[in-house]
C-alpha cells in the first residue's frame, strides 16, 4: 500500500503551524468581523490569571536625598486647571506611555465611564488607571477595542465583571455581545472573553491637569517620591498580584551592615490589597546600604518556594508570614500557582550596589545556577547582579508545574547617581526586561507606568490563545524550520516575523540548542532565542527574526512593477520602489500634502520610522518591521552553490506578507536580499501608515508561494548558463484577484514572468487556491519547452462569508495556465459569470478555493487525473488526456456530493463546505483491487466559530484509478452520497469496513455531541494511516485558566481502510475508542500534520523540476533517519513511523 498519491506527489513535508497572538478586540453573537480572524475576536467566557510583580524598593539610606521637583504629588483633593483637559470627561489612550494632550485624546463622559474600579481609581489617590477595557458598538451589537469611532458609547472593563453592571444596583454584572440596546447580562456563562480585550489606561481630567499644568518648585525626598508613586499604582490597576520587598536595614545612621532583604507584603491580588500596599510603603525610612544581588537572591527563593535565607533574620523585620508556608516557616511559599502565570520583579533603586558581596557559593546553590550561568562575570561590589536576573529569566521556578515558569526583571535607576549604570541595563537586558530611567516623580511615575503596561500585554499572551490562524507557516530544509509568526492588533497593521529554528533528535531547538517550544502549551518557550535573533526572543513577534536583520532604509532593495513602464527587470529604475523614481507618483500612492505626502509615505514602506512608532523623538532612525503572514505560507529554494563546490545552505526563503511585500530572505543570515510589492497594493500603503482601528481588515499577498525549480543538468546547483531555473508562483488570497509569476533564477534580479487576474481568468475570484506545478500536453497550444503548467481553483467568493449557504457568482472554476507565460490554456466552469468554459459543468456553482489534486497515474511525468473539492460539499474527478486539443484535453464530472449543494432548501446542519483539498493515496491491498483513497473533512474556515454545521472527516474510495471516462460516461457517473459511506462513529474502534464499499464516515461529534467540531486543515496519509487535525471552538463549561479559550485542536490518527485508531495515544499497549485523537496544548487553528523526516542526502545525482516549497533540496534521493510527527510547532509524541526510504522525486517533473 503507497501512503501517498502516485509520481506527481512526493513525501510532502508541509510544516503549518499556529503564532503567538495577543489577542486585541472582542466580539460574540454574529461576528462583524467577515473571515477566520473572528478567533481574535471572540474567545468565549474563560478568564486570565494574574501575574505576580514583585517590587523592591531601595531603603538604602540615600533615599532620604531631597529632590528639587517641579511637581508636588498629586493632590486628588485640589482642582488642578493648567492642562486645558475639559472636567466631566474621561480621557484614555491604548497601552501604556507618555499621558496624552486633552487637545487630541480621545474621551468620553464620565457618564459613560461603567468601568467602576476605573472611577474609584480617577476619583481617589491615583487619578488614573490602567486595565482591559471594552467599549459598547451598538451598530455591530458588540464589546470592541476603545476607539474615538464609538463615540460615547459606555466603557466597561475586566475588573468589574461579575462585581457591577451597568450601575451598582443592577444584577447583570457581566458584559455580553449580540443583544440590541442591552449589553450586560445576569449570567456569567454569556460573558465576553476579557482575556481578549486590550489594556488601556484612562485619565481624569484633574489628573491631567495636573500633569499637564505649569510646574510648581518643591522639594520632597526620593523615599517620599517613591510613595506617591507605589500609592497611586496601587490605586490604579487590577488584575495583578502585587508583593514588595525592601532591603535589610543596616549601616548607614545605625552603623550595622545590611544582609539582603525581606518580603513586606506577599503578591496577592491588589483589588483587595490596596490600603495594605499604601501602608506598607508608608511607613518605609530610608536607612542602610544597598545589597542588590542579595535581596534579589531571596526574591528568587520567595518565587520558587526556597527556604527563607537573609529573611529570617532582616531589620527592622523578617519577611512577613504570608510570605512563608503556614505548615513550614522556614521555607517561602510561592506565588506561583498556575503553568500559565507570569513573574515579575521590578527593582527601583537610586544606586549601585553596596554591602554586596560574597554571593558566589549562595548563586551556585540555586537548582541549576551553575549549568544556565556558570560562575559570576566581573568583579567588585554586586557583580553578581546581571547572572542573577539571567538566572531568573531562564531557570524553571516551579518545577512541579508544567512547563518553564522564569521571571522577567525590570530595572528603574531613580536620580542621577545611577544614571546611564551599565550593571542595571545589563541585569535588565539579561532578565528579558528593560531599564528605565527617571529624575522626578512624573518621570518615576511615567516608568512604573510603562512597565505596568508591558506586563499586562504581555501577560495576556500567556492567559489568552497564543496560536494563531496559521501563525506559523513554516517550510523546512534539511534540519531548519523557518518559521513565520504574526501578532494580531485591532488596527489594519498587524506586525510579522520570520524566525528560523532547527529540528534535532526529534525536538524543536534555538539557536543555542535548547528546547525551544514549551509543551505546556505547544508554543515558544520563555527564553528561547531564534536563529538570527542577538538575544532571547521567545513568543514576542517583533523581536528577533529577519525583521531584526533588515538592511538600513536606504540600502534596502525594494521593487514593484509599474505596468507601464513595460520593463520585466523588477531591478530596472522604473521599477524601483524610491524617491527617485517619478512613477511613483501621488495618484499612484493616494499622497499628497497636508495629509500625508509621497516622501513620507515612501520612506515609511522603505523602513524609516516617519511617524516615531518607537516613541524616542527621531524621524530618521530605522523602523525594522514587517507585515503578517496570516495565512501565506513560505517557500524555500535551494541555489545548491555550485557544481564545483555544492552548498546545501545556500538557500533563500520567499515570504509574502499583508503588508503587501514579498521579502527574499538569506536563510544563512536572516537578512533581506530584496523585496517586492505589486502595483495593485501601492495605494494601500497610505492606509497602512495611517493604521486606522477596523472593524474587518484588508489584505495585501496573503497567499503561498510555489515553486518550480528546474536543474537541467541534475548537478544540484542552480546555474543560469547551464539552461536551469527557478520561477516562483503566489496569488493574494483575500488580497486580491490575481496570480504573480517572478523569474529568480538569479536571486539578485528577480524578473517578472507575468500577472493574470480577472481579464485573463474569467470568473476568477479571491486567489486562495496554491497553483499545483505539473506537465500537461496541450494539442495546437503554443507551450513552454518542457510543458510545465498551472493547475488552480477558480478561488473564493467572498459571499461565503455570510452565514447564508448559496451559490456563487466567481470561484467556481479550475483553470490550466502555461507556467512561463501565464497563457489561458484550459478552463473548467459552471453557469454564471464570465467567460465560456472549455469544460462546461452545470453543477460547479460553487467556488473552489482549494489546490488542485494532480496525479501522474502512469508514470510517465505527465498529468492524468486531478480532484478538486467545492464550497458545496462536492468532489471533482478530472482525466487529462494530453495531445489533445484544449476542447478535449479534460474530462469530468461530481464524484461525490457529501453536502447540501444542489438542495433548494438545505437545513443549517448539512451545509458542509469543503476548505481544502482531498489528500489522495493509492491503496492496493493483498487480493482486492486498488483504489485512490480522497481524505478530506468539511468545516466553514469563513466562520470557524459557527457551530451549527454537522461537519464530518471522509473517506472516499475511487474504485477505478487508472482508467479514464468519456464525458458522456461523467454525464451517468452517480455521485456518491452520504448513504453510501458506512459509518464508523457508533463503534469506532471496531469499525468494520467491506472491500465493495465506497468509503467510511467519521461525524464530529466523538466529544460530547454536535459541539461545532471541524476541519480546516489537509489530511495526511502516510503508512495507511490518515492523520487530520480538527478545531472545535471553546466550551464555556472548560474553567482551566489556563487552558485557552478560543479553541481546541485534536489530532486524529485513524486506518485508511477501516477508520479504526491507528496510534496508541494514551500509551496502554492497546487500541480503544481513546486513541482515535489526542488533544494538542496549542490553540487558534492548527495546521495540517507534517511528517517531517531528519534528512542525509544521498550521493549521486540531482532532481531536476521540482516544487521547493514543499522542502525539495535538488541534490539526490532523500533518505529518512527519523521522522517526526508535528502540527505546529508541537510534536506529537506518538505517531506514525512510516520506515525507511522516502520516495525520490521524478526527474525533470514538479511536485506539489
Amino acid at each position: 500500500m503507497k501512503g501517498r498519491s502516485g509520481a506527481m506527489r512526493a513525501v510532502r513535508e508541509r510544516l503549518l503551524a499556529g503564532g503567538g497572538a495577543l489577542l486585541m478586540s472582542l466580539c460574540g453573537g454574529a461576528p462583524a468581523v467577515a473571515d477566520d480572524t473572528e478567533i481574535f475576536v471572540n474567545t468565549g467566557a474563560g478568564g486570565g490569571v494574574r501575574p505576580n510583580v514583585l517590587l523592591i524598593i531601595d531603603t538604602s539610606g540615600s533615599m532620604d536625598t531631597p529632590v528639587g521637583v517641579s511637581k508636588a504629588p498629586y493632590d486628588p483633593t485640589r482642582v488642578y486647571t493648567g492642562g486645558g483637559c475639559q472636567a466631566g470627561r474621561v480621557y484614555w489612550r491604548k497601552g501604556s506611555g507618555a499621558p496624552p494632550d486633552c487637545a487630541s485624546a480621545p474621551s468620553v463622559p464620565v457618564s459613560a465611564n461603567r468601568c467602576a474600579a476605573a472611577a474609584a481609581a480617577l476619583n481617589g489617590p491615583a487619578g488614573l488607571w490602567t486595565g482591559r477595557t471594552a467599549q459598547w458598538a451598538e451598530e455591530h451589537r458588540q464589546w470592541r477595542a476603545l476607539s474615538a469611532q464609538h463615540g460615547d458609547a459606555p466603557i466597561e472593563c475586566e475588573a468589574d465583571a461579575g462585581v457591577h453592571g451597568p450601575d451598582a444596583g443592577s444584577r447583570q454584572r457581566w458584559a455580553r455581545n449580540g443583544v440590541e440596546g442591552n449589553p450586560w447580562t445576569d449570567r456569567a456563562d454569556d460573558q465576553i472573553g476579557w482575556s481578549s480585550a486590550s489594556v488601556h489606561t484612562l485619565y481624569s481630567a484633574n489628573w491631567l491637569n495636573w500633569y499637564h499644568g505649569p510646574p510648581e518648585d518643591a522639594s520632597v525626598s526620593r523615599m517620599d517620591i517613591v510613595k506617591s508613586v507605589v500609592t497611586t499604582l496601587a490605586y490604579s490597576i487590577d488584575g495583578v498580584n502585587l508583593g514588595l520587598m525592601r532591603f535589610s536595614q543596616g549601616g548607614g545612621r545605625s552603623g550595622r551592615g545590611s544582609e539582603g532583604g525581606m518580603v513586606i507584603h506577599a503578591a496577592q491580588d491588589i483589588a483587595s490589597r490596596r490600603e495594605a500596599v499604601t501602608e506598607k510603603v508608608g511607613a518605609l525610612e530610608p536607612d542602610g546600604t544597598t545589597p542588590l544581588t542579595q535581596t534579589l537572591y531571596e526574591a528568587a527563593l520567595y518565587l520558587s518556594g526556597g527556604a527563607v535565607d537573609y529573611g529570617r533574620e532582616s531589620r527592622p523585620m523578617p519577611s512577613v508570614p504570608e510570605s512563608r508556608r503556614p505548615e513550614d516557616p522556614s521555607r517561602y511559599r510561592s506565588p506561583i500557582e498556575y503553568q500559565c502565570q507570569r513573574n515579575f520583579v521590578i527593582l527601583l533603586t537610586d544606586g549601585e550596589p553596596s554591602d554586596d558581596s560574597g554571593m558566589e557559593s549562595k548563586l551556585a546553590s540555586l537548582p541549576g545556577f551553575n549549568s544556565i550561568v556558570g560562575s559570576c562575570d566581573g568583579s567588585g561590589g554586586g557583580h553578581c547582579l546581571d547572572d542573577l536576573a539571567k538566572y531568573l529569566f531562564s531557570a524553571d521556578l516551579s518545577p512541579a508545574l508544567p512547563g518553564t515558569q522564569n521571571a522577567v526583571t525590570y530595572a528603574i535607576g531613580f536620580g542621577p547617581d545611577v544614571a546611564g549604570s551599565e550593571l542595571l541595563s545589563a541585569t535588565a537586558r539579561a532578565g528579558g526586561g528593560a531599564l528605565y530611567s527617571a529624575d522626578d516623580i512624573t518621570g518615576l511615575l511615567s516608568a512604573i507606568q510603562q512597565i505596568m503596561g508591558d506586563i499586562m500585554q504581555s501577560s495576556s499572551t500567556f492567559t489568552t490563545p497564543t496560536v494563531a490562524v496559521n501563525a506559523f507557516n513554516r517550510t523546512r530544509s534539511l534540519d531548519a524550520l523557518y518559521i513565520s509568526v504574526f501578532r494580531p492588533e485591532e488596527t489594519l497593521r498587524w506586525p510579522g516575523n520570520l524566525k528560523r529554528y532547527a529540528v534535532r533528535d526529534g525536538r524543536i531547538v534555538d539557536a543555542v540548542g535548547r528546547d525551544a517550544i514549551d509543551p505546556a502549551t505547544g508554543f515558544f518557550r520563555r527564553g528561547a532565542q531564534s536563529f538570527w535573533s542577538a538575544t532571547p526572543d521567545d513568543d514576542r513577534v517583533d523581536a528577533g527574526g529577519a525583521a531584526s536583520r533588515l538592511p538600513d532604509p536606504a540600502q534596502r532593495r525594494l521593487f514593484t512593477h509599474i505596468a507601464e513602464a513595460g520593463a520585466s527587470a523588477l531591478t530596472a529604475p522604473a521599477n524601483a520602489f524610491d524617491l527617485a523614481n517619478t512613477r511613483l507618483t501621488d495618484e499612484l500612492l493616494g499622497t499628497g500634502a497636508p495629509d500625508l505626502t509621497r516622501e513620507q509615505l515612501i520612506l515609511w514602506a522603505r523602513g524609516v520610522d516617519v511617524r516615531d512608532e518607537d516613541g524616542d523623538g527621531e524621524t530618521t532612525d530605522a523602523r525594522r518591521s514587517m507585515g503578517d503572514p496570516l495565512h501565506a505560507r513560505p517557500a524555500i529554494v535551494s541555489y545548491g552553490g555550485s557544481a564545483a563546490n555544492p552548498d546545501p545552505e545556500d538557500i533563500v526563503v520567499f515570504v509574502p506578507t499583508n503588508d503587501g511585500f514579498l521579502h527574499a530572505v538569506d536563510a544563512r543570515t536572516g537578512r533581506e536580499l530584496w523585496a517586492f510589492i505589486p502595483q495593485e497594493l501601492l495605494g494601500r500603503l497610505a492606509d497602512l501608515y495611517r493604521d486606522p482601528a477596523v472593524a474587518s481588515r484588508t489584505y495585501g499577498l496573503d497567499g503561498d508561494v510555489r515553486v518550480l525549480r528546474f536543474d537541467a543538468d541534475q548537478d544540484g546547483a542552480i546555474d543560469p548558463s547551464a539552461g536551469d531555473k527557478v520561477w516562483i508562483y503566489f496569488g493574494m488570497r483575500r488580497g486580491g484577484r490575481h496570480y504573480y509569476a517572478l523569474d529568480v533564477t538569479d536571486r539578485t534580479r528577480p524578473e517578472l514572468l507575468w500577472k493574470i487576474g480577472p481579464a485573463e481568468l474569467p470568473g476568477v475570484g479571491e486567489t486562495w487556491s496554491p497553483p499545483t506545478i505539473a506537465r500537461v500536453r496541450v494539442g495546437g497550444a503554443a507551450q513552454n519547452g518542457e510543458h510545465f503548467v498551472l493547475i488552480f481553483g477558480g478561488g473564493y467568493d467572498e459571499a461565503q462569508e455570510n452565514y447564508t449557504y448559496t451559490t456563487d457568482a466567481s470561484g467556481h472554476r479550475i483553470y490550466m495556465v502555461d507556467a512561463a507565460s501565464g497563457r489561458l490554456l484550459w478552463y473548467a466552469g459552471g453557469p454564471g459569470g464570465t467567460g465560456s468554459p472549455d469544460l462546461p459543468l452545470a453543477q460547479m456553482t460553487h467556488s473552489i478555493p482549494a489546490r488542485i489534486s494532480v496525479i501522474d497515474t502512469d508514470g510517465d511525468q505527465y498529468a492524468d487525473r486531478m480532484y478538486a473539492a467545492d464550497l458545496g460539499g462536492r468532489i471533482w474527478r478530472f482525466d487529462i488526456w494530453n495531445g489533445r486539443s484544449r476542447g478535449q484535453l479534460v474530462t469530468g464530472g461530481v464524484l461525490a456530493n457529501l453536502g447540501a449543494a444542489g438542495e433548494s432548501e438545505p437545513s443549517i446542519q448539512n451545509t458542509r463546505r469543503f476548505y481544502y483539498a482531498p489528500d489522495v493515496s493509492l491503496v492496493q491491498r493483498r487480493g482486492a483491487d486498488p483504489y485512490y483513497n480522497l481524505a478530506i473533512g468539511s468545516g466553514y474556515r469563513g466562520h470557524p466559530l459557527h457551530t451549527g454545521t454537522h461537519d464530518r472527516f471522509y473517506s472516499v474510495r475511487d474504485t477505478n484509478p487508472f482508467g479514464r471516462l468519456t464525458q458522456s460516461e461523467y454525464a451517468t457517473l452517480a455521485p456518491i452520497t452520504e448513504a453510501d459511506l458506512v459509518d464508523i462513529t457508533g463503534d469506532i474502534a471496531n469499525a468494520t469496513v467491506p472491500a465493495t464499499a465506497r468509503g467510511w464516515k467519521l461525524e464530529l461529534r466523538l466529544n460530547g455531541g454536535w459541539v461545532g467540531e471541524k476541519v480546516l486543515a489537509e489530511a495526511v496519509t502516510v503508512n495507511g494511516v490518515v492523520l487530520f487535525p480538527t478545531y472545535q471552538p471553546q466550551s464555556p463549561e472548560i474553567t482551566n485558566p489556563c487552558v485557552p479559550v478560543n479553541g481546541l485542536n485534536r489530532v486524529y490518527a485513524l486506518q485508511v481502510d477501516t477508520g479504526r485508531p491507528a496510534v496508541d495515544f494514551t500509551n496502554d499497549l492497546q487500541l480503544t475508542a481513546a486513541d482515535a485523537f489526542t488533544v494538542l496544548s496549542q490553540t487558534g487553528i492548527a495546521g495540517e500534520v507534517s511528517l517531517l523526516f531528519e534528512t542525509q542526502i544521498a550521493a549521486g545525482g540531482g532532481t531536476g523540476g521540482q516544487d521547493d516549497s514543499e522542502g525539495g533540496n535538488g541534490a539526490g534521493s532523500l533518505l529518512a533517519r527519523r521522522s517526526v510527527c508535528m502540527v505546529g510547532v508541537e510534536v506529537l509524541r506518538s505517531c506514525v513511523q512510516p520506515g525507511g526510504v522516502v520516495r525520490t522525486f521524478w526527474r525533470k517533473t514538479s511536485t506539489e
